[in-house]
């Protein structure tokens, strides 16, 4: 987790799977893998990510952070067995890969936006070109279901 950072960085954590060097931004939280799923630890965290952000702020100190003493303070809630961490695991995991490329088809989307504008704006091609049939009220409407 990182425990310092400007940004979005503060807060946020990720799920190792091999030996790693970390320096003194980062803590990290090693769990009891026939108690609890690391996956799961991971997603619970990011929940709170609003939380961490506030506690780091709220030490008084001009440059926020989060100590290792805190974070072992932190009650995690844990369902009773691994094979239910699990199921919230892959629930989590397909709902972050569904918004990734979301996030992916929104950027391209506005690269064409900007692209578009910048040809609009340069009359390199005019609005009268345009087919905006499918931005017509009709084709904002939900389609009826036909029997």
């Amino acid at each position: 987790m990182a425990i310092t950072g400007q940004g979005k960085t503060l807060g946020h954590c990720a799920v190792l799977r091999i030996e790693a060097s970390i320096n003194q931004h980062i803590a990290y939280l090693q769990t009891n893998t026939e108690r609890a799923e690391p996956g799961f630890i991971r997603g619970y965290l990011e929940t709170q990510y609003e939380y961490l952000r506030q506690v780091a702020s709220g030490g008084g100190s001009t440059k926020g952070a989060l100590t290792c003493a805190f974070l072992k303070s932190l009650p995690v809630p844990l369902p009773p067995t691994l094979d239910e961490q699990r199921e919230i695991v892959t629930v989590l995991d397909a709902l972050d890969r569904k918004i990734g490329l979301h996030q992916q088809k929104r950027g391209v989307l506005e690269e064409l936006f900007k692209a578009l504008l910048h040809k609009l704006m340069t009359g390199e091609i005019a609005v009268l070109d345009l087919d905006l049939s499918a931005l017509s009220p009709a084709s904002t409407q939900p389609e009826e279901a036909t029997a």
